[in-house]
């Protein structure tokens, strides 16, 4: 069963990130064939986003970390003896529990009335007293996958990880704030290489991913808050280390159990690197040890552009909602055997990827030598049942659930907070809604060609000078919108500001 925006995270699951296995199940017959194309709802220069827009999201995330110290002090200020926290009345303790704090609050953490929040005061309260700088550790994010243009446009970050990147800036500006430390900061491993060998995904896109969240992260409040690394490269940096971690690996998937893997499947049918697998077991290699069809890898070598997303989505559809496959068998003609083997190659794709991927995050979770220093904070982005005082922060907000910015697309509108959902669901569910572009203007030229003023050129520091030029090149969209443009300059510019966003 898959977390949605409406659900409460459960415990101990990996989340798929969107209702989009949901939406196939209930209702195959809504999502068209071939991914629709819409005019796009606005097109925006990079000039506007960088002068315009860019200001209002760095006085958001300053909105939204003033709010949190406000809560936290508020808060604590009316809890009387000691029910959740200790010796409130040592300075060193009180400042650990007003960061404490900062994790209390459902809006921030999906486990917040769960959360061991003495444990939680005690970590916090020895990583202060460390010389080196407390620092929050996060293991989150990769590139997103297309899925067929199913789930996104394209691998990179867009609005909806400015959203989730500016809530986590939030956290940590309050954080110096409530423990009177500006040297407070976070850092975020990023899962790529990681489960590399599970879900197929392409290397080159890591590194890239990684810099565009920097550069983010930089352009909404300056270097040095946040750092975002790759997990593997930092917990797995030698040769001896790699060969031990697949040891662990190689022994958790001989103990996985039928229910382990197929509790993982709508996670792995929509995350596994699709645009990969196909062409790779077409040319005759057979990932993960499944090989395809003659006659399906001879169908796709015929004409790849066009085939490839269009048999991702097909199959994987039909994975997830078998209903579905009487609809798409249409599509195929008189060619129904490359339909029906190409589902079971993405179902026995899906199982080994499933149970890697889950053999990887507990061999990781039992490496030695994997105890954070004492000047870290733990927090995570899953809820671990058997580590309470850990944190797991909701990203995208209480809307966005359990969801994830790599696997969704932001949606504004004038007269509604931002919303996250796959594509299908947001052109399914919100037809009116149309992608938000990006392009390139001359310098010093706004979108109607006069001259812009020189405070913008002023305001375009060098961390936001090539702020989204990935999205430009690719020309994908920022997110999708709908109503009169004006309105929805209006809340994209509102969209991190805690009273709109």
């Amino acid at each position: 069963m898959t977390t949605t925006a409406t659900s409460s995270p459960r415990p101990g699951r990996i989340v798929s990130g969107s209702g989009l296995p949901a939406l196939l199940r209930e209702s195959p017959d809504a999502v068209p064939f071939v991914p629709r194309t819409p005019a796009p709802c606005c097109v925006l220069t990079v000039a506007q986003l960088r002068g315009e827009l860019l200001p209002r999201w760095r006085e958001g995330v300053e909105r939204q970390a003033k709010a949190m110290v406000r809560r936290s002090r508020s808060t604590l200020e009316v809890l009387t003896g000691e029910t959740l926290y200790d010796r409130l009345d040592d300075p060193a303790h009180r400042r650990a529990a007003l960061v404490a704090e900062l994790f209390r609050n459902h809006q921030i953490s999906a486990n917040a009335g769960r959360l061991d929040s003495r444990a939680l005061q005690r970590r916090v309260v020895e990583a202060l007293a460390e010389s080196e700088p407390l620092r929050f550790e996060l293991a989150w994010g990769q590139a997103k996958r297309t899925v067929g243009g199913l789930k996104t446009h394209g691998q990179w970050a867009d609005l909806a990880e400015v959203y989730a990147v500016g809530r986590v800036l939030a956290l940590v500006l309050a954080a110096r704030e409530l423990a009177e430390d500006d040297r407070i900061g976070m850092t975020v491993y990023s899962g790529g290489n990681r489960f590399a060998k599970a879900l197929y995904a392409r290397p080159q896109a890591f590194a890239e991913y990684d810099a565009q969240r920097q550069r983010i992260a930089a352009a909404l409040v300056g270097p040095g808050v946040a750092e975002f690394l790759d997990y593997a490269a930092v917990m797995r940096s030698d040769a001896a280390e790699d060969e031990r971690h697949e040891e662990r690996v190689a022994r958790h998937l001989a103990a996985l159990t039928d229910e382990d893997v197929a509790g993982q499947m709508p996670v792995m049918l929509f995350n596994v690197d699709w645009p990969q697998v196909l062409p790779l077991a077409a040319g005759g290699e057979a990932p993960h040890g499944v090989p395809m069809a003659p006659h399906v890898a001879e169908w796709l070598r015929e004409a790849p552009e066009e085939r490839v997303p269009l048999l991702v989505r097909a199959a994987v559809t039909c994975a997830v909602s078998p209903a579905a496959q009487a609809r798409w068998l249409e599509v195929f003609g008189d060619r129904p055997e490359v339909l029906e083997d190409a589902i079971a190659f993405v179902l026995a794709v899906g199982r080994a990827a499933a149970a890697r991927y889950t053999a990887i995050a507990r061999a990781d979770r039992d490496a030695p030598g994997r105890t954070a220093g004492p000047h870290t904070v733990r927090l995570t982005v899953h809820e671990k049942t058997d580590r309470p005082e850990v944190p797991a922060v909701l990203t995208l907000g209480v809307r966005g659930g359990a969801q994830l910015s790599q696997h969704v697309v932001a949606r504004v509108s004038p007269d509604a907070p931002v919303a996250f959902a796959s594509v299908a669901e947001t052109q399914v569910r919100s037809p009116e809604a149309a992608p938000v572009l990006l392009t390139e203007a001359a310098p010093g030229t706004a979108a109607d060609g006069t001259a812009t003023p020189a405070t913008t050129a002023a305001g375009a520091d060098a961390a936001a000078a090539d702020l989204f030029d990935w999205l430009v090149r690719e020309d994908l969209p920022l997110c999708y919108a709908s109503g009169p443009e004006q309105g929805v300059l209006r809340a994209l510019a509102q969209v991190l500001d805690p009273d709109h966003g």
